[in-house]
């Protein structure tokens, strides 16, 4: 995440590209060795097909489908990520306009948004925060997610400037 403030009344916050761009190659190599491994691509014997050792396989040990359908569940997620690697992302609050945009397109205007919330999930040994707009309809737009509890509170103390709302944990 980089914030940047070309101006005082301009708060910009930027999804990095680079750290995409990692995570997709080590997405990538993952799921080769993944599927390599698990279909037993590097024992086909001589004469057969690919798609006939897979298929043969897959009919020998029906619940491999599972493990090998699986990965599909991460498919948005995926195409999420490309996206910002390829195009980047950035939510801008305006005050000059009262504006949020996010990627250039408008989300909600200042006076639409009740307050900010931080909500903190819990799982296992880390925490993710989440910091959201909460509009005055019930709506929320996800402005950040991280793991890093400090640089979730900056961001929202210099949104909520801007903003002139207030910032409400949740967790």
């Amino acid at each position: 995440m980089r914030v940047s403030r070309p101006s005082s009344q301009v708060l910009v916050v930027s999804e990095g590209r680079l750290s995409h761009i990692g995570s997709l190659a080590f997405g990538l190599v993952f799921f080769a060795i993944w599927y390599y491994t698990l279909l037993d691509l590097g024992k086909i014997p001589d004469g057969v097909h690919r798609f006939d050792h897979v298929l043969n396989r897959l009919s020998a040990e029906p619940f491999l489908w599972l493990f090998v359908l699986g990965p599909l569940l991460i498919v948005p997620y995926i195409f999420k990520s490309l996206r910002i690697a390829v195009m980047g992302e950035d939510v801008a609050f305006n005050g000059i306009t009262r504006t949020v945009l996010k990627n250039r397109k408008r989300l909600a205007g200042f006076n639409e948004i009740a307050h900010l919330q931080i909500r903190t999930i819990r799982g296992g040994k880390s925490e993710e925060h989440r910091l959201t707009a909460v509009l005055q309809t019930g709506d929320k737009i996800e402005i950040y997610t991280t793991y890093t509890a400090h640089e979730i509170m900056a961001l929202a103390d210099d949104a909520a400037d801007i903003l002139g709302v207030r910032v409400v944990r949740k967790d």
